[in-house]
């Protein structure tokens, strides 16, 4: 919201906030370690046994995803303009969802300087193409990103660039996601698997992080997902998978962006949007 009205935040706002929130229904408690489902239970109910459940929800609509651009223009900022870039994805249940997660991966991430592989020689196409434009390269760094939430998702990018290469950053990372639909090969898929089963797998092995990966499972899909169920959606998924479901969600499909900073090369909306397609002649 507008800056004006965090000076307006009263305790009485603060107070309705989390009692209309922090109800029963939208609690998960989460054990690991060597403790009995039914001492939980007891040790559940004595602590949280007095939490009220919230009003009754009426039955949401899924959200209408609206294409659209949020831009603020400030070249007094400094040299360097942020983006970001979005489109509609699916949902944490959705049988898609593992394959967005790969292709998440097989857009990749990069920072310039940073790394064991420059990004110029880099196996991944979007990064070593980044890293070599024009033989500087066009971003400072860049990410893909893919959020589930219960009804609906989103996959895109943020980049961070110099004021004149907006274009051109933009541009390639547009045509990576438009690659996914056409152009993806085996040895992105094995790539963009084993990346992602480090990312998943290589988390720290606490309690603490168990019992919050558990609690983020039952939120999500509304059990644990163990570790060979995920392993065994990552390897079922091939290129083919990928390009299928990238040409359904993503080809010629509405795109949200939101930029800061110098933007004098930021392309018009309708070229983002035709950017999204592939035109063959």
């Amino acid at each position: 919201g507008p800056f004006e009205s965090i000076g307006n935040l009263t305790e009485t706002h603060l107070k309705a906030y989390v009692d209309a929130n922090y109800t029963a229904e939208n609690m998960v408690v989460a054990a690991a370690g060597p403790v009995k489902h039914e001492d939980m239970v007891k040790l559940a109910t004595a602590a949280l046994g007095g939490v009220k459940a919230g009003a009754p929800r009426l039955a949401a609509e899924k959200p209408y995803f609206c294409g659209a651009e949020l831009i603020y223009r400030n070249d007094e900022m400094g040299p360097t303009a942020y983006v970001v870039a979005g489109f509609e994805a699916v949902p944490w249940k959705s049988p898609d969802a593992v394959t967005f997660m790969l292709m998440q991966q097989v857009l990749g991430s990069y920072k310039k300087s940073v790394g064991l592989v420059p990004g110029s020689i880099s196996g991944n196409r979007v990064i070593n193409v980044v890293a070599n434009k024009m033989g500087v390269g066009c971003a400072e760094s860049y990410e893909a990103f893919c959020s589930f939430y219960r009804d609906t998702g989103m996959f895109g990018f943020y980049i961070e660039c110099d004021e004149v290469a907006v274009e051109h950053a933009i541009g390639e990372l547009m045509f990576g996601v438009n690659l996914l639909s056409f152009s993806v090969t085996d040895e992105e898929v094995e790539r963009a698997k084993r990346e992602l089963k480090a990312r998943l797998f290589s988390t720290p092995t606490s309690a603490e992080a168990a019992c919050a990966e558990l609690g983020g499972h039952m939120l999500a899909y509304g059990r644990g997902i163990p570790a060979a169920e995920m392993m065994l959606r990552i390897e079922a998924v091939d290129a083919e998978e990928i390009k299928r479901v990238a040409w359904k969600y993503l080809n010629d499909a509405e795109v949200a962006t939101t930029a800061l900073g110098p933007l004098h090369g930021m392309p018009q909306y309708y070229d983002l949007r035709r950017g999204s397609l592939m035109h063959r002649y």
